[in-house]
């Protein structure tokens, strides 16, 4: 079962690839997705407004048949996609005739950019590289 944290992030991590949520029909793309060490507030309130369970089984992310509803039941789970690595829903029974979100990027998977990342604390990861430091100094 896919959890709300991993279907957000999937969500997130989609997005800075540039796909789209289409929610009755409608398309959106939060903007910006980040701001500091969090998800921007735009993101947040779309993740909001798609996993309200009203709302959650008309909304699909570009490319892919299943909703978000649907992934938020204990029938999918998120793992890496085989091809790129990105995050791919998946039932947890049966075979998926699903697609990788990624099949109708051209450019993607490609080693040469960056892949999409989580909202990095500054202060925590600064610390962690002082620790590292004065770990391998002694």
């Amino acid at each position: 079962m896919a959890s709300e944290t991993q279907v957000k992030q999937y969500l997130a991590d989609w997005f800075q690839l540039g796909k789209k949520l289409l929610i009755n029909d409608h398309a959106e793309l939060p903007h910006p997705l980040f701001e500091g060490s969090d998800y921007s507030r735009a993101f947040e309130r779309c993740w909001a407004a798609v996993s309200c369970p009203q709302l959650s089984y008309n909304c699909y992310l570009e490319g892919t048949e299943t909703s978000i509803g649907q992934l938020l039941d204990e029938d999918w789970e998120i793992a890496p996609c085989a091809r790129c690595t990105m995050p791919v829903a998946l039932p947890v029974a049966g075979v998926s005739p699903v697609l990788c979100p990624c099949h109708d990027l051209p450019s993607w998977p490609n080693l040469n950019l960056p892949k999409p990342r989580k909202p990095v604390n500054t202060q925590v990861s600064l610390r962690e590289i002082c620790r590292r430091l004065v770990a391998n100094h002694d």
